[in-house]
């Protein structure tokens, strides 16, 4: 199959989604660069008031009632994660969503993780949950332990 062919087959698929989604896209995306640049070239202090307070890890969300605006931020931004030319990582997909979700009134708790492997090395992981499901950092969270979550 022509790379033409797949070019139409894609812009035909994107003439179908509803504009909500569309724009919840745009958003995605437009927000994943700022978060992204902020991380890369601001000091934490500026990334520290997206984060929220500090919660216990037992903690829920708490939002029961918005499970749909919940799921259309989750894949937007995993939409997002998809066409950026720039890497997104979890923790720029996990603040991106959480910036989105506040934008509507939407908690959540997004949480950071560390994982011992064999040889010493230690790696890290944030996602985010709300509405009782995960939004971003699908894995698996078994070989995680929980360092801190924030609401």
């Amino acid at each position: 199959m022509s790379l033409f062919f797949i070019g139409v087959r894609k812009i035909r698929s994107f003439v179908r989604i509803p504009l909500s989604d569309k724009l919840l896209f745009g958003e995605a995306f437009l927000l994943s660069a700022y978060v992204k640049c902020t991380l890369l070239f601001l000091p934490f202090s500026k990334v520290k008031r997206w984060l929220g307070r500090p919660a216990t890890v037992s903690e829920e969300s708490g939002f029961e009632g918005n499970k749909d605006l919940a799921v259309k931020v989750r894949n937007a931004v995993k939409l997002c994660g998809k066409y950026a030319p720039w890497p997104t990582e979890c923790y720029t997909r996990a603040l991106t969503a959480k910036i989105m979700l506040k934008r509507r009134n939407v908690g959540g708790t997004l949480n950071f993780g560390f994982y011992r492997k064999q040889d010493g090395e230690m790696l890290a992981h944030a996602w985010l949950q709300s509405s009782g499901i995960l939004i971003t950092g699908f894995c698996d969270f078994s070989k995680y332990e929980t360092h801190s979550s924030f609401k």
